[in-house]
């Protein structure tokens, strides 16, 4: 069992995520998207919610990303200036980098599958990623 605070998880992503996910370094850097870079990076540092989407992903297999959006839905509508919240694809993919990076490379998480999600109606988002495998159990305090 390894017990992590949701500040140090925030760190890392922080100062890893660049150099993890070279493709979307312009997610977390770029002015244009720091909207949804800090929504994301609020997630994990609420404790509560961070759980939830751990257990979500783990124990009913519904993607972080799924988890994330719907729980920020009327957010993204005000950030986006669209009834139906509907995000660019770079958005989506640095939402599903975001979560990667959280899960892979910080959680530990060895596994993923991409799964068919019903989000068209807001995000248009078909798919999203359900990671597997963790290395251990995380405790989040």
């Amino acid at each position: 069992m390894k017990t992590m605070r949701t500040s140090d998880i925030a760190k890392q992503v922080t100062d890893d995520f660049a150099g993890i996910y070279t493709h979307f370094k312009e997610f977390q850097q770029s002015d244009s998207y720091r909207p949804y870079w800090d929504k994301c990076k609020e997630s994990i540092q609420d404790r509560d919610f961070l759980v939830c989407v751990i257990f979500c992903n783990d124990l009913f297999a519904i993607p972080p990303v799924k988890t994330f959006l719907t729980n920020y839905r009327d957010d993204f509508i005000l950030l986006t200036g669209k009834p139906d919240a509907r995000l660019d694809t770079f958005v989506k993919r640095g939402i599903g980098a975001f979560w990667g990076m959280v899960f892979k490379f910080v959680l530990g998480y060895r596994g993923q599958q991409s799964v068919s999600v019903s989000m068209n109606e807001y995000f248009m988002v078909r798919t999203a990623t359900v990671f597997t495998d963790p290395v251990d159990v995380v405790v989040i305090e």
